[in-house]
């Protein structure tokens, strides 16, 4: 599996991306990259997504994440396609209970997966239809 790696930039101030609000939030598994020594493993934990980009998503979680933590995504973007994996992504901001993940590294495939979905969201958007 080829993965592309993504820049390292820091916090934007400005959105330089296309992104999609989903106005039907759907499921995501985040998985810490670091152990915690309390826990001798890593956190993994099940988040909504409200907002997703080729280069970072929105998601909302009850679990406490710092910012600057890396973070693996598993995106279940519809039912019918496998899920989407976004190998690292690091929490650039966050507003309890929500956080915005920019993706450092992501396979060629599940970048496709990505984009293809936002064409199909602003696509039943422009035409009234909300839901996918």
């Amino acid at each position: 599996m080829q993965t592309i790696q993504l820049s390292d930039a820091r916090e934007h101030k400005t959105q330089r991306h296309p992104r999609v609000r989903i106005s039907t939030p759907f499921s995501c598994i985040l998985a810490s990259l670091e152990t915690r020594w309390w826990f001798r493993r890593s956190i993994s934990a099940v988040g909504l997504v409200y907002d997703l980009s080729p280069h970072g998503v929105c998601v909302s979680t009850e679990v406490l994440i710092r910012t600057g933590e890396q973070i693996a995504l598993t995106l279940r973007l519809t039912k019918a396609a496998p899920p989407a994996e976004v190998a690292v992504a690091t929490v650039c901001w966050m507003n309890y209970p929500f956080y915005g993940f920019a993706f450092r590294r992501i396979s060629e495939s599940s970048l496709k997966q990505l984009t293809e979905y936002m064409n199909a969201v602003g696509s039943a958007k422009e035409r009234g239809m909300w839901k996918i």
